[in-house]
């Protein structure tokens, strides 16, 4: 049976997937819009931008807490 810091860290490892899936999506997308030569101020280059590091953020705030569980867990593990 999982315990609770288990059951957190398969729900983080679901979302951080997601997250990196998104992360691709985007970057695919900001690719396609730096080729096809547009305004550097373009709405839509701005926006994907935006989003790109929303999901950057998110990303390295999911690991931050993985991180913590993980330790949290080792702890744990060493005082049974």
């Amino acid at each position: 049976m999982m315990n609770l810091i288990q059951t957190k860290l398969v729900g983080l490892t679901m979302e951080l997937d997601l997250k990196a899936r998104e992360y691709k999506k985007l970057c695919d997308t900001l690719d396609k819009i730096k080729s096809s030569n547009i305004d550097p101020n373009d709405e839509r280059l701005l926006q994907v931008k935006k989003l790109f590091q929303k999901n950057h953020d998110e990303i390295v705030e999911i690991n931050r807490q993985i991180r913590e569980l993980k330790e949290a867990q080792k702890s744990s593990n060493e005082e049974n």
